[in-house]
């Protein structure tokens, strides 16, 4: 996330009801029927865990106030407890290491990470999460997605209410992950876009394609994560793209690209400049401009044409 504040964050409980389709935080609960069914009736014991083969020294109270997992496990409400070795104090569970790492950086500080350069492994900390039942952090994910998707630089409202509009547009993270949602969404967008054109290449803002082309528009934003591509590939004539993509970000810079393509040209053809604008002015009813924009870019190219 770009604002490193928003991503420490006091750790607390999050519960879900299933009747209202809400989320609420409470303060991590201090209950001394609770701390003493736990080994050596004290929270702050440490323990053992053993994560598929790597072994990590953690506090009880770190586990139970951020996993309902845990915190099932060792309020003694499990009657099977294989995974607890009772004598050397040590709980086996059999998960990615490199995933629950994650978990646990965010159980101990409150810091929501994922890695951009492996979504492999972000996938595997998001159903990690899930199975954990580690809520504060998959409240967080699924804020800062729907946040992302929106394009918006604030919650609209709080944390709570955007991860529940999460659960209503996508269902449950498994889904979410399946469909490709998550983890990709929860990272930034980047705003450029590639265009590539048979050996050229263009770059474009796409917040200027969304907003300026109704065809950029739906392109980007059809299916959530289509905002996140970085590339598009066009069939169009490299020339023609040149000066659309100039049009829609600085129509000065197409009428300079325009005049320099024409006087390239032996003798000026009329020909060749008469279906070098019609190829453009076919283009930008392609991409399906608002009536007054589309208007001005046809005075620019008209005004080029006679010029």
């Amino acid at each position: 996330m770009s604002d490193y504040n928003s991503l420490k964050r006091r750790r607390t409980c999050v519960a879900y009801n299933v009747e209202s389709g809400d989320y609420t935080k409470t303060r991590p609960r201090q209950n001394p029927t609770t701390d003493a069914r736990l080994h050596h009736g004290t929270t702050c014991a440490a323990l053992e865990l053993n994560v598929g083969g790597t072994k990590f020294q953690v506090s009880r109270t770190t586990l139970t106030e951020n996993s309902s997992y845990f915190e099932a496990i060792f309020s003694g409400r499990w009657k099977e407890r294989e995974c607890v070795d009772e004598a050397d104090n040590v709980l086996f569970l059999d998960q990615d290491p490199a995933a629950f790492e994650i978990l646990l950086t965010y159980m101990r500080c409150g810091l929501v990470y994922l890695p951009r350069e492996d979504l492999y492994l972000s996938k595997k900390a998001l159903m990690l999460a899930d199975y954990l039942g580690i809520n504060g952090f998959l409240l967080t994910v699924k804020a800062v997605t729907v946040k992302n998707i929106s394009r918006r630089g604030d919650y609209l409202s709080d944390e709570a209410s955007e991860a529940a509009q999460f659960d209503s547009r996508f269902g449950s993270l498994r889904l979410a992950v399946e469909k490709e949602i998550l983890p990709l969404c929860f990272f930034p967008a980047e705003d450029g876009l590639r265009i590539r054109v048979v050996d050229r290449t263009f770059y474009a803002s796409k917040a200027v394609l969304t907003e300026k082309s109704g065809y950029f528009s739906r392109l980007l934003t059809s299916n959530p994560k289509d905002y996140w591509r970085d590339e598009y590939i066009s069939g169009e004539n490299a020339d023609v793209m040149e000066v659309v993509l100039q049009m829609l970000t600085c129509p000065n810079s197409a009428f300079t690209t325009m005049t320099e393509k024409f006087h390239s040209v032996s003798g000026q053809n009329v020909k060749f400049r008469h279906f070098y604008v019609q190829a453009i002015l076919t283009y930008l009813d392609k991409i399906q401009l608002p009536v007054d924009f589309r208007d001005n870019c046809v005075q620019t190219i008209t005004h080029t044409f006679n010029a």
